[in-house]
């Protein structure tokens, strides 16, 4: 059987609407597909740029943070109590400043990893200029000292004079056979 030309292009016409047609619905199928990996993958290297700019940062942090330590006091790991030797240190601060110190109390100490944190409850009094000057000067500190809780009141009416409490939280490392810093 002979094609005539016109059955002929008619064939490959309708040979190639039927193969458009079929990868239509092949490719129309996967276009959304296509479109979701594109996105999850645009979301992925953001993510993956996040967590490098992370990881540039927790390096940067422990850096800072080894540069703090540097500050901090160092005791011996067998050293039982350092509180006594804080207590000393924040009432020679408070006397250079005339602030009185009438009774602290050292808290239990908190360790995280080689750095230890000792609280002590400080009531006091003196006037206002010797409280800034004693605040001040613990920041001076670095971070050796961080007060947390301040109360004020006035002692009496018209004395110049402050009372209260605050709670200064001291920071430190341990190490064997470490001498004072």
């Amino acid at each position: 059987m002979k094609m005539t030309q016109r059955e002929w292009i008619l064939s490959v016409v309708t040979l190639s609407a039927v193969l458009i047609g079929v990868t239509w619905v092949i490719v129309d199928g996967k276009i959304e597909a296509h479109k979701a990996k594109k996105i999850e993958i645009q979301n992925l290297r953001q993510q993956i740029r996040l967590d490098e700019r992370r990881i540039q940062m927790q390096s940067d942090w422990i850096a800072e943070l080894n540069e703090l330590q540097k500050d901090l006091r160092v005791f011996d790991t067998n050293q039982k109590s350092v509180s006594p030797e804080l207590m000393q240190t924040v009432n020679k601060i408070a006397k250079e400043h005339n602030l009185d110190i009438t009774r602290s109390q050292p808290h239990s100490e908190k360790p995280t990893d080689d750095l230890f944190e000792l609280g002590i409850n400080c009531t006091w009094e003196g006037k206002l200029d010797a409280l800034v000057g004693f605040l001040a000067d613990l920041q001076q500190q670095g971070v050796r000292y961080d007060v947390r809780t301040l109360n004020v009141a006035p002692v009496g009416k018209n004395s110049g004079r402050l009372k209260g409490n605050m709670v200064i939280h001291c920071a430190y490392t341990r190490k064997p056979n470490a001498g004072k810093n």
